[in-house]
C-alpha cells in the first residue's frame, strides 16, 4: 500500500515525493514502478532514513504505511532524532487508538505532530483513491488536509471521502468501526452464499452453483445491496480454476483476521454497546479455524431434517442480507457515537457516513440513505429509529424471519443473519421479560437490587423465603 499511494500522490499533489523503505531491493522496485508510469523526475526511493529526512523540505510531512505495534515504534525511533519541532508524522496503518494517542502525547512533548489516520480501500484504493479517517491535533490536520484532499477517493457529487474526527485516536477508532462492521458485512454475505448453495435449504438440484449465485450477486448490486464487497463477491463467484472448476469452492473454509474486528468487540463491551452481529462474525471466523473440531463433529452428528425441494427464493434471501446488513452499521454507529461522547471527540456520523461512500471496503448505496436519515434527525440515537429506515426494515422483515427460520430448521450456520434478527426484535420489545428475569436473579443470589415497572426507587427482596 505505500508505493501505491506514493503514486498516487505522485499523479494528484504535484510535489516529489520521497519513500523510505528498509529493503533497497523493494525500494528500487518501487522507483521503477514510478518510472514506468511516468512519475520518475517526482519521485525517490531511499533506504538510508538520514538521506530520506534530508529529503523533505520543512515542516516535514512523513507518512507511515507499516505494520501496527512495535514496527511502528521502531519506524519512530528511527525518525525521531531527525525531525524538527512542526515537523509532521501520520500514521496510516490499522493502529490501537490508544497506541496513537500515547505517540502523539511522545511527540507533542518536542514540538512534533502525530495523526493517526484510518487508510481504507487496499492496495487499489490507495492507488485510486483511498476513504481516509483523520485523528489528531488540528494544526497537523491543517497542515495535512491539502495533500489528504487531492488523494482520496470522492463520493457522489464528487465530495472528498475525508474526514477529521478530532483530537488523540478518533480517527484510529473510526477506521477500527468500519472494520467491525466489514466484518459484520463480509459474513453476512457469506452465509448468503451459504444458504444459495446448501443441499440442505435447496434440496438435490435445487441447490445453485457457483455460477449461478454469481448471477444472483450481481443482479443484487443493481439495487439496493449495492456495494464494493457485493460486487466483488460476484466477481469471485466467476473465477475458474485451471481445470475450470468454481476456484471459491476450493478454497480452505478456515477464515483469518488481523485483530480489528476484536477490537471493536472489545471496545463494544466497553463503551456497553450492543454489537451482536459484528461479535457473531467474529465467532464465525473463530468457529471456522477449528477445522479439525469440525470435521469429527460432522462425522458423528445426524444432518438435520432437509427441506422441500425447491430452491430458496434470490429476492426473499436479498431481503433478508439487507436487514441484516442495516442492522450491521446501525451498530458500529451507535458505537462511533458513544465513543466520541465519552472520549469528547467530535465524531458528527453524518461525516462518517461520507467519508465512507467512496474508496473503503464497506462504500454502498445505503449510506446516502443512512446519512439523510442522520441530517435528517440530528442526535439521532440508533438508525433503526431513523422511520425511513424503520419503514425498510417492516417491509422486509416477514422474510429475514423466513430465511433464519429455515437455516435453523436445516442446520445451516447463519450466527450474523439470527443476531441481527435478535438486535432488531430486542429494539423493538418494549418489555423484555428475560431482563426481568436476569435482573431478578442477580438480586436473589447476590443482593444486587433491582427496580420495578410500577414504581420508583431500588429494591432488594428475599426471594426464596
Amino acid at each position: 500500500m505505500g508505493s501505491m499511494l506514493a503514486l498516487n500522490m505522485c499523479e494528484h499533489t504535484g510535489e516529489k515525493i520521497a519513500g523510505y523503505e528498509l529493503d533497497a531491493a523493494k525500494g528500487a522496485a518501487a522507483k521503477a514502478k514510478a518510472e514506468a508510469e511516468g512519475f520518475g523526475g517526482v519521485f525517490e526511493a531511499f533506504s538510508d532514513v538520514a538521506a530520506f529526512v534530508g529529503a523533505l523540505k520543512a515542516p516535514r510531512r512523513i507518512v507511515l504505511l507499516v505494520p501496527a505495534g512495535k514496527p511502528v515504534d521502531a519506524c519512530l525511533a528511527s525518525l525521531r532524532p531527525l525531525l524538527a519541532p512542526g515537523d509532521c508524522v501520520m500514521d496510516g496503518g490499522n493502529e490501537w487508538f490508544e497506541n496513537t494517542e500515547r505517540r502523539a502525547a511522545a511527540y507533542a512533548e518536542a514540538g512534533i505532530h502525530y495523526l493517526g489516520c484510518g487508510v481504507s480501500g487496499g492496495a487499489e484504493g490507495a492507488r485510486r483513491g483511498p476513504s481516509l479517517m483523520v485523528g489528531g491535533p488540528a494544526a497537523a490536520w491543517a497542515l495535512m488536509k491539502p495533500t489528504l484532499e487531492k488523494i482520496c477517493a470522492t463520493g457522489p457529487g464528487g465530495a472528498p471521502c475525508l474526514g477529521y474526527f478530532g483530537a488523540g485516536g478518533a480517527g484510529n477508532y473510526v477506521k477500527m468501526v468500519h472494520n467491525g462492521i466489514e466484518y459484520g458485512d463480509m459474513q453476512l454475505i457469506g452465509e448468503a452464499f451459504a444458504l444459495l448453495t446448501s443441499t440442505s435449504v435447496c434440496a438435490g438440484d435445487a441447490a445453485r452453483t457457483s455460477g449461478a449465485c454469481a448471477a444472483i450477486f450481481d443482479a443484487w448490486n443493481g439495487g439496493p445491496l449495492k456495494s464494493f464487497l457485493v460486487e466483488i463477491t460476484g466477481g469471485i463467484l466467476k473465477k475458474l480454476d485451471g481445470d475450470g472448476a468454481p476456484l471459491v469452492d476450493r478454497v480452505l473454509d478456515s477464515c483469518g483476521s488481523k485483530g480489528t474486528g476484536k477490537w471493536t468487540v472489545k471496545e463494544a463491551a466497553e463503551q456497553g454497546v450492543p454489537a451482536g452481529t459484528i461479535a457473531a462474525a467474529l465467532e464465525a471466523r473463530y468457529l471456522s479455524s477449528l477445522k479439525a473440531t469440525r470435521g469429527a463433529l460432522a462425522a458423528a452428528a445426524k444432518p438435520a431434517a432437509p427441506a422441500p425441494a425447491r430452491a430458496l427464493a434470490a429476492a426473499t434471501l436479498e431481503n433478508a442480507l439487507l436487514c441484516a446488513k442495516i442492522c450491521s452499521y446501525a451498530q458500529g454507529l451507535a458505537l462511533l457515537a458513544a465513543a466520541s461522547e465519552s472520549h469528547g471527540w467530535a465524531v458528527n456520523v453524518p461525516d462518517v457516513l461520507a467519508c465512507w461512500q467512496g474508496g473503503c471496503i464497506i462504500r454502498a448505496a445505503l449510506l446516502v440513505d443512512f446519512r439523510a436519515a442522520f441530517e435528517a434527525s440530528p442526535g439521532l440515537e440508533n438508525l433503526l429509529l431513523a422511520p425511513p429506515i424503520a419503514a425498510m426494515l417492516e417491509a422486509r422483515v416477514a422474510d429475514w424471519r423466513a430465511v433464519v427460520g429455515l437455516a435453523v430448521a436445516t442446520g445451516v450456520p447463519v450466527p450474523a443473519l439470527s443476531a441481527s434478527l435478535a438486535y432488531y426484535d430486542s429494539l423493538r420489545s418494549a418489555v423484555l421479560p428475560s431482563a426481568s428475569m436476569i435482573q431478578a436473579q442477580r438480586d436473589c443470589f447476590g443482593g444486587h437490587t433491582y427496580k420495578r415497572r410500577d414504581r420508583e426507587g431500588t429494591c432488594t427482596t428475599d426471594w426464596l423465603h
